[in-house]
């Protein structure tokens, strides 16, 4: 009996240990220009690494998308299309949006630079996939601690870059934001199925051993 409720509550723990978020990358380059716009964040030099892609979700909860800084000669901005909130440059550094995610896949958000041209996130190096000429989405760090006008843990931070000419060309330090992820809890009925499930195993077991 304690075999299969060891099993069991091995497998409770793996269902509810979900990753959460994860980066998908489509594409990994080099910088151009060096990454140092951004108060409290790592400045990174020309030639350093990104992975460009989509932020994922694997589960159901809360995303918040946090305002930390930019460093553009354009008024871009980050759109939250899932409850239609934004982020502007003209806002505090440190404002944040927040919206409830139902599905997996990649979170309905995009950036916006110069002259409505767009990076949604989903899509890919192609215009027509959601970015637009010179336009990208870059990973800038991920199970980050920022400090200054950057404060605060991130699970991703996300760069924009808005129109270097292309896609895998730039810092992307022209719109940058933090990202965390909160799980949903679970509901009351998804505890007692689990307990349901328990006690069947625990009866199944008993039952295994009163048997001659």
């Amino acid at each position: 009996m304690k075999r299969y409720l060891i099993v069991t509550a091995l497998w409770v723990a793996t269902t509810a240990a979900h990753a959460g978020l994860s980066f998908q990358t489509s594409a990994t380059t080099t910088r151009t220009e060096a990454f140092n716009g951004v108060a409290g964040l790592s400045t990174f030099a020309v030639g350093t690494g990104v992975d460009l892609g989509a932020l994922l979700t694997d589960e159901q909860g809360t995303v918040t998308f946090t305002y930390l800084g930019q460093e553009s000669g354009y008024a871009d901005s980050f759109h939250l299309m899932i409850n239609g909130t934004d982020l502007f440059e003209s806002q505090a550094v440190g404002t944040s949006v927040s919206a409830f995610v139902g599905t997996a896949g990649a979170i309905n958000f995009k950036f916006e630079g110069n002259i409505g041209k767009f990076a949604q996130n989903g899509g890919s190096l192609l215009p027509s996939s959601g970015w637009d000429t010179g336009t990208s989405i870059g990973k800038i760090a991920a199970n980050t601690v920022g400090s200054g006008g950057a404060a605060g843990n991130y699970q991703f931070i996300l760069g924009y870059n808005d129109s270097a000419g292309a896609a895998t060309l730039g810092d992307w330090d022209d719109f940058v934001v933090g990202v965390n992820f909160t799980p949903a809890v679970p509901e009351p009925q998804t505890y007692a199925l689990m307990l349901a499930g328990l006690a069947a195993i625990g009866f199944v077991a008993r039952r295994r051993r009163s048997a001659p």
